[in-house]
């Protein structure tokens, strides 16, 4: 290697005025090109020295701004296109066939000549073997097993208002409430004084709604509970009255609560008082697990006539002491009612009947029988669904927000879900455009499935009661 010779470095790089003046850093394209002449005439009429943006389309539609992305793009259209081999036939009968293992799952076989005649066979005896042990009241419903509490939780924590509920349960004797009943569940909303509890059964709701107005001491607050109003109070309206009172809880319209009662009443002096305002049904005390005597609360079912009756039993009293009656099962805002057993052969009479309560508009509207569980766990059939929704109700309205609840990250085939898991609310920006969606999508097919679509209360909905 040559030796170069020691001393100052020089500068062999051209004369300063000689040097490119451009920024490297940015891009100067267009104006620089144009300048120096890198373009004949003629070429920056044809925009290949324009920003990108403002360049001609000559002709052709351009997509740069106006196209949506790709994940809000439905990839097939998943409305009124039933299964292959299912066209026109109802779901009861496509699950009474046994060609489907568990709701949501593809059929067994694919063979169109099988289907055809499973379906056949099916449709002369799927009513009596699918629906013959089904019946529903409304105390089967998650809503009965709901309650709203309100207190003062700034005093006190959750965890000391729950503890206190189910110890209440655990030391007392409530009829028709097991020791396995007793576990509740409680969730906080928005408002820092209400949170929901949730119960196990409906009759546990009903023992604890009897301490609403109560002021407990030992948690130095008030306890106000209150029904969901998506609330369906059963009304049988049956006026028969046993020869002996029965010592249950029966939750219906005629169900009330007597509090206040002297600790140690015997229920034969109590069955006494009540009887000359009305027919009782039945009466149940709450008793204490060790003296088996009475702890101040009793639960009775009257059958009266009289529309002031509520008034001349909070006249009552007992040695001087007041008690304190108020119905135990009641919807006051809505009045909602169900008085029949709906089960496969009266559920289409009773629909087309005045015994179930109509539904007051609101501007959320439920959808069921939509989805199938397993499609919610999947992100991409997730997101079909939810925009395929969307898109199918703002040709009815301006839905503002579409929410389908997903099962829980470790969910399995198999593995039970929430109730609400499933379902597709919509809310809307007035009643009448949810009432023009739901008449519109009820009873059409979205992923083979038939809709059914119903009003939802929108307190019970921001919530998150579902």
């Amino acid at each position: 290697m040559e030796n170069l010779p020691r001393g100052p470095r020089r500068d062999y790089r051209r004369p300063r005025n000689d040097r490119d003046t451009r920024d490297l850093y940015r891009d100067h394209r267009g104006s620089y090109r144009e300048q120096r002449g890198y373009y004949e005439e003629g070429w920056y009429d044809r925009g290949y020295a324009r920003n990108r943006e403002y360049r001609p389309t000559n002709g052709r539609s351009s997509f740069q701004n106006s196209c949506p992305p790709l994940e809000k793009i439905a990839r097939v259209s998943l409305w009124d296109k039933p299964a292959p081999g299912f066209e026109g036939v109802s779901a009861a009968r496509a699950k009474a066939c046994g060609l489907f293992p568990e709701p949501g799952e593809p059929s067994r076989t694919t063979d169109q000549t099988e289907i055809q005649r499973l379906l056949s066979h099916a449709a002369t005896n799927y009513r009596s073997q699918a629906f013959q042990d089904s019946k529903l009241t409304p105390l089967d419903s998650r809503v009965a097993k709901t309650l709203i509490l309100r207190a003062d939780f700034n005093v006190v924590r959750l965890e000391r208002v729950k503890k206190y509920l189910e110890n209440y349960l655990l030391a007392n004797i409530v009829p028709n409430v097991n020791y396995e009943d007793v576990k509740i569940q409680m969730h906080p909303t928005q408002d820092p004084r209400t949170v929901i509890v949730q119960t196990l059964r409906s009759t546990v709701a009903t023992a604890l709604f009897a301490l609403t107005g109560l002021d407990v001491p030992e948690l130095n607050t008030t306890l106000s509970f209150e029904r969901p109003k998506e609330y369906v109070v059963f009304n049988p309206n049956d006026t028969s009255v046993p020869q002996e009172p029965l010592e249950d809880v029966v939750e219906s319209s005629q169900l009330y609560v007597a509090r206040n009662v002297p600790y140690g009443t015997p229920r034969e002096k109590l069955l006494e008082l009540l009887q000359p305002l009305g027919k009782v049904r039945s009466l149940a005390q709450v008793l204490d697990k060790l003296s088996y005597e009475s702890k101040g609360v009793a639960f009775f079912e009257m059958v009266s006539e009289d529309s002031e009756v509520l008034t001349k039993l909070n006249e009552l009293a007992i040695d001087d002491q007041e008690l304190q009656i108020f119905r135990a099962c009641e919807n006051p805002e809505r009045k909602y009612e169900q008085a029949v057993i709906l089960s496969a052969e009266t559920l289409f009479g009773a629909l087309q009947s005045d015994k179930i309560s109509p539904h007051a508009p609101s501007e959320i509207v439920q959808f069921l029988n939509c989805v199938a569980v397993e499609d919610l766990v999947d992100s991409v059939k997730y997101n079909d669904i939810k925009v395929a929704f969307e898109a199918e109700c703002s040709c009815h309205g301006h839905p503002e927000k579409v929410l389908i609840p997903r099962p829980e990250g470790d969910f399995r085939p198999g593995m039970p879900t929430k109730p609400e898991v499933g379902r597709i609310f919509v809310k809307f920006a007035t009643s009448e455009e949810a009432q023009k969606c739901a008449e519109a999508l009820a009873g059409r097919k979205f992923n083979g499935r038939t809709i059914l679509a119903a009003f939802y209360e929108t307190e019970d909905f921001s919530r998150a009661l579902f």
